[in-house]
Formats: structure tokens, C-alpha cells, sequence
């Protein structure tokens, strides 16, 4: 009879309690198991202790964190405490001792790029220079000498001697042999094109008050010795990757070319630099017409807003494409924006904006991209940092998009997106490389400051052109406090004092407007862009004001200086050209030749869909017409009434509470006179 509840069998015993040493290895399971046990036996195995200096050498491989981590300055501490006692141990293989120093030397490096060994609280970073110059001189690092030579040349160019650093990468250069390392080769030409496209390190003290501190961003005033030096470099660089057969290096090296000509505003040239950078990348667009064709019935106007086909974008899976490509698409937007060519500049932005909802940034997070080369190890670069192309997405939006017409202009809704997605932005964690440093983090903070400053001075100045000056003058006020927060209101002061005096301008604050154009021209310099604006407007509000009569103690307009200001603009993109045709306008002795100025005026101000700009030009020619072609200058009157009531269009349609629409009302009233015959 069988046992409902049977006792449970004993435990059968698969291994020897013999403490005799088995005869085969420790990692080796017993004879009696029939059945191999991995993690039994490897428990059983002896661990053996690691050597000091190994284990030194490794700590800070293993202490490593990010400069946004919270534990970065004690795993710089940790980590030089290690190498150096490591060092001091007798009798160190060569392998161990040349890693333990390059160690020191990189180190040291980051110590001193983050400005800890010229701070009193980092007592622990003290000295460290020497002993970064000391690692780098030292006679065990021969294996690893074209690495430490480029420390060296970026040590050298902190240290303010930019003569010393270049002589030093020409010379490592001209040494490289054809065994040497694609990578290495291909780092010292990229070391080359960043010294000639840097200056030197700024001399004033930051927030941890270092001495050899690294700029914040690159610099765009640099000799034009050395943006030939550096377009040069990049030649080289990308002459080496043909011969090579690296497609991947070529490609870098066009956007290279294109981001040192827009750089050094050398705009003759941007053209065929973009040209060979969509080329290279399969890029190709068709201009879009402007204006739209208007609908004659309801199928035509169904046609065009349920199309049959949409456009499509070419997307790019490869971290290295993407990222050239929204640099290309970035820096071809504003090409086409400065020459005022909407239509080119339209379907790049869509394909930008395509990109970034698709995630394409998502691909470097880090900003770090590796190139993979088919002989030894990969070619690691930093690009822009994924946080930055974001936003500054919007910002370039918002200059792109002239138009300051209708109820919700994108140029407005850019901006305030823009300082929207900067906001939540902040309250993100920095993603950076673990090599990276303080002086990292410092540098995409000050580039993100200064987006956000430049996209309260679009919202400032697109508030001006809609009349909205309550709005103007609080984004004024916080574009001030930005700047001031994050001590870059000296790169700011001119634009701020010219936003003052357009302010002013609208609302007829002649004696301000006046005295803030005057400032914001000694503020700007020399005959940039800002300069060259602030004196059009000073010409001509004093212009007006002395047909008026308004000021009788200034002495008259000197028309040979409206002359030179005119023929400075015509160099300096389409709406300063613009400008500089309507001031030739305004002194030119003839009609006819004021009537070509204007007119070619217009052209640029509808070409780039400035539509603030067109209606100021279509009231000046539409004086022109009144004895002569009466019909012709009420039409253009007609549509310079429909722009200066669209500068001010609420943003719904009958909203309650909303004041009569009024626009420009100066504008608007000007118009109404001429339509009386006054």
C-alpha cells in the first residue's frame, strides 16, 4: 500500500569534504560532479590582490564623473592623489610609469582648464602646473609623445604664448610618418584649425579666477592672416582625407570651411561652401515662390490645403551625418537670411525643424561623435552641444522669419517658444563626456545665456515694429537684468542702447532717440552692423526732425556723410541695403534716380518678406507718384494702410476686451492724409 505523505529523500552529496588540495587547477571542477558549476567553482577560487601601482593606476578610471556630477572635484582629488602615490612607488615597470604620468598630465590639464589651482579653496590643485609641464617633458612618454605634444600645444596657448603653440603643432605635423595612427594625424590638423580660429585666453578673472583659462566661445574677429592660416589648415585636412580615402573626414572638413567663412562674415564665399557641403550630404531644395497664388474657387483652394503629396526631408540615421547636417541647415539659414532671400532660407528651416522633431540630436547627446577609420582606433570630436542646436533652432527661426505682420507672427512665436524651451531647458541635467571639465560646463552656460538674450532682443525689437511698447519696454528690462545676471551686458550694451533708441523713435521721444543712437554708436565701434544702423537712424530721425523744425540749433544733415553711410551698408546684408537705397533716396538730387533707389528698396524688402521695411518704402514712393500717376500711388497707399494696421492685429479675431485695431498709427495716419489730398 502506498504512502500518501512519503518522507522526503535525502540531499545526495555531489562534492568532497576532503581538505586535501584537489590535483587539478582551483577553476577546475571535481571528478564527482557530474555536472560543472560555474559559479560554485569561482567562488571557491582565490582571488589574488592586485599590486599597488595597478591598482592606483586604475582608481581613476574608476572615480570618473562628469563636471555636472556633484562628486567631480573629489574624484579630481581622489584620482591626483592616486597618481601621484602611485609615482612615488619604487620600481615601477616603463608601462605602468608612462601611463601613471600621461595620467598626471591629463589630469593636470582638467585641474587647470577648470581654474581649481588658482583657487584658495582648492588647496589640493596648488602646484599643479608644474607637474602638468613636468609630465609633459618627462623621458618615459616617448610612446605616447604625439599625444602629450598636443597637450602641450593647448597647454602652451593657455599660457597666452599662440605663437610658442603654433610653431609646436606645425612641427608636429611636418613629423607625422605614414605608420603613424590615422587618429592622431587627423587630431593635430583639427588642434591646428582651432588654434588659428581662437584667440588668445581672456586675462580677466571668471568665477574661479584662473589664470589659464580657456575662452569661453570662439572669438570672430581674428586677423584675416589667420582665418587664411585656418582655411589653409582645413584644406590640408581635407586634401589628407581624399588621399586617404577617409569620405567621412571630407565631409567634416566642408563644414569646417563653411562655419570659418560665416564666422569671418566672409559672405562672398559662403555660396560655394554651401554648395559642396549639401553636396556632400545629398542635399538639394527648391526655392519656394512668394507670394502664394491667390484661389479662384473652393476646389483649387481644397486642392492646396489637402495636397496629394507632402513634402519629405531626408533624414539621416548616422550620428556623424546628423550632426553636420543641422549645423549645415543652421548656418545656410542664416547665410540666406543676411543676403535676404526668404525663399532659400524657407524650405532649409522646415527640414531643420523636421530634423530636431525627429530626434536627431538625440544621436550625440553628449555633443561627442566618433568617426570610425578603418586602421586603428576611431577619431573622437566635440561639436556643438545637442542643448544649444536646440535652441538656438528657435532663435534662428525667429530671425529668419522677417515678417512682423498678422495676429501671430512667427517671428514673435519663435522668440517666446524659445525662451519657453529655455526655461524648462535649465531644469535638465547637463549630458556631458566624463573627460570633460568646469570650463565646459561654463562655456554652454555663457552660449546658452547669450541665446536667451538674443531672443529678448527679437522679442523687443518685434514688439517695437507692432507698436506694443508696454511689451517692449518689459522685455527690455529683462534683457537688461539677463545680461547684468550673467555679466555679459558689455557684449549687449550697443543692441540694448539701440533698441532704446527705436523705442524712443516710435514714440516720438525725438531728444532720446536721438542721444541713445549717438551712444549706441560709440558702444558698437566700428562700422558693423549695429554702428551702421544706429547712424541710418540717426540721419534720419534728424532729418525729419529739421523739416519739421524741431531742432534748430543742430546744424543740417551733411549729405556726404548720408552718402558714406549709405555705400557702407550695401556690404552688410539685404535689410541694411535696403536702408542704405532709401538714404541715397532721401539726398539724391534727381527723381528718377530716387525713384531706382526705392524701388530697389522694395525689391530687397520683398524678398526677404520684411513686410515693417515695405510699408516705410511704399509710403516714400508713393510721394513720387501723386502728380503723375495718381492711380499707381493709391494703390500703393491702399497696401501701406493693410501693413501698418497688420503692425498690431490682435491674436483672435473679435476678442473681447481687445482696443479698435490701430497698428502703426503714425504710418496709418500719414496715409489718411494723403488719401484727404493734405
Amino acid at each position: 500500500m502506498l504512502d500518501d505523505n512519503p518522507r522526503p529523500q535525502k540531499r545526495v552529496r555531489r562534492e568532497s569534504l576532503s581538505l586535501s588540495p584537489p590535483s587539478s587547477s582551483p577553476l577546475t571542477p571535481p571528478p564527482s560532479s557530474p555536472v560543472p558549476s560555474t559559479s560554485t567553482s569561482q567562488s571557491d577560487s582565490p582571488l589574488r590582490p592586485l599590486p599597488h601601482a595597478v591598482l592606483l593606476l586604475s582608481l581613476p578610471s574608476l572615480l570618473v564623473h562628469p563636471p555636472s556630477h556633484r562628486y567631480y572635484i573629489q574624484s579630481l582629488c581622489l584620482s591626483l592623489c592616486s597618481l601621484r602615490k602611485c609615482l612615488s612607488l619604487p620600481a615601477l615597470s616603463p608601462e605602468i610609469e608612462c601611463r601613471a604620468w600621461t595620467g598626471l598630465a591629463e589630469l593636470g590639464m582638467k585641474v587647470i582648464s577648470s581654474g581649481f589651482s588658482q583657487s584658495e579653496d582648492h588647496l589640493w590643485a596648488r602646484g599643479i602646473e608644474a607637474e602638468a609641464i613636468i609630465a609633459q617633458k618627462h623621458p618615459s612618454l616617448r610612446v605616447f609623445s604625439h599625444h602629450i605634444a598636443l597637450l602641450q600645444v593647448q597647454f602652451s596657448h593657455w599660457q597666452h604664448k599662440t605663437k610658442f603653440a603654433r610653431t609646436q603643432i606645425r612641427n608636429l605635423i611636418v613629423s607625422f610618418r605614414p605608420t603613424d595612427p590615422p587618429y592622431i594625424v587627423y587630431s593635430a590638423h583639427l588642434a591646428a584649425i582651432t588654434l588659428f580660429t581662437t584667440p588668445k585666453p581672456r586675462s580677466t578673472p571668471s568665477t574661479l579666477h584662473t589664470e589659464f583659462k580657456p575662452p569661453l566661445s570662439p572669438a570672430y574677429n581674428q586677423s584675416p592672416q589667420d582665418i587664411h592660416a585656418a582655411l589653409s589648415a582645413i584644406q590640408s585636412l581635407e586634401s589628407l582625407s581624399r588621399t586617404q580615402g577617409h569620405t567621412r573626414v571630407t565631409l567634416l572638413s566642408h563644414v569646417l570651411r563653411l562655419r570659418v567663412l560665416v564666422a569671418a562674415n566672409m559672405w562672398n564665399e559662403v555660396g560655394n561652401a554651401i554648395l559642396l557641403a549639401e553636396s556632400a550630404l545629398g542635399l538639394s531644395y527648391e526655392a519656394i515662390t512668394t507670394p502664394k497664388p491667390r484661389m479662384t474657387n473652393a476646389k483649387e483652394k481644397d486642392k492646396t490645403e489637402h495636397p496629394s503629396t507632402e513634402t519629405t526631408f531626408i533624414s539621416f540615421e548616422d550620428a556623424l551625418e546628423s550632426a553636420m547636417v543641422v549645423h549645415t541647415l543652421i548656418m545656410t539659414v542664416v547665410y540666406f537670411t543676411h543676403i535676404g532671400s526668404a525663399a532659400e532660407a524657407s524650405p532649409r528651416l522646415s527640414h531643420l525643424h523636421a530634423l530636431l522633431d525627429s530626434g536627431a540630436l538625440d544621436q550625440f547627446a553628449e555633443g561627442i561623435i566618433e568617426i570610425s577609420l578603418p586602421d586603428g582606433p576611431p577619431l573622437s570630436i566635440q561639436v556643438t552641444h545637442p542643448r544649444i542646436l536646440f535652441l538656438l533652432a528657435f532663435l534662428v527661426s525667429s530671425v529668419a522669419k522677417r515678417d512682423a505682420v498678422g495676429r501671430k507672427p512667427k517671428r514673435k512665436v519663435f522668440a517666446s517658444e524659445g525662451l519657453t524651451s529655455w526655461e524648462k531647458e535649465m531644469d535638465f541635467e547637463l549630458l556631458l563626456p566624463s573627460w570633460a571639465n568646469f570650463g565646459d560646463v561654463e562655456e554652454v552656460e555663457q552660449r546658452l545665456a547669450r541665446i536667451k538674450a538674443d531672443l529678448l532682443c527679437e522679442l523687443a525689437a518685434v514688439s517695437i515694429m507692432r507698436s506694443e511698447f508696454d511689451a517692449a519696454e518689459e522685455h527690455l528690462a529683462a534683457l537688461i537684468a539677463h545680461t547684468r545676471t550673467y555679466s555679459i551686458f558689455e557684449l549687449f550694451a550697443a543692441r540694448i542702447t539701440l533698441h532704446n533708441a527705436h523705442l524712443a523713435h516710435a514714440l516720438d521721444h525725438g531728444a532720446r532717440a536721438l542721444e541713445c543712437y549717438r551712444i549706441a554708436v560709440r558702444l558698437a565701434g566700428a562700422d558693423n552692423f549695429v554702428a551702421l544702423s544706429a547712424r541710418a537712424g540717426e540721419i534720419i530721425l534728424l532729418m525729419g526732425m529739421q523739416a519739421e523744425g524741431l531742432i534748430p540749433n543742430e546744424p543740417p544733415v551733411n549729405k556726404k556723410e548720408v552718402t558714406s553711410v549709405a555705400k557702407a551698408c550695401r556690404g552688410m546684408g539685404g535689410t541694411l541695403e535696403a536702408v542704405g537705397h532709401v538714404l541715397d533716396a532721401l539726398v539724391s538730387p534727381e527723381i528718377l534716380k530716387a525713384k531706382q533707389h526705392l524701388k530697389a528698396s522694395l525689391e530687397l524688402a520683398s524678398r526677404s518678406q520684411d513686410n515693417h521695411l515695405r510699408a516705410v518704402v511704399l509710403a516714400l514712393i508713393s510721394a513720387h507718384y501723386f502728380h503723375t500717376a495718381g492711380d499707381h500711388a493709391l494703390s500703393m497707399l491702399q497696401t501701406c494702410s493693410q501693413l501698418a494696421a497688420g503692425l498690431g492685429a490682435p491674436p483672435t479675431k473679435d476678442a473681447p476686451g481687445i482696443l479698435p485695431i490701430v497698428g502703426n498709427a503714425r504710418l496709418s495716419l500719414w496715409v489718411g492724409q494723403k488719401f484727404l489730398g493734405e
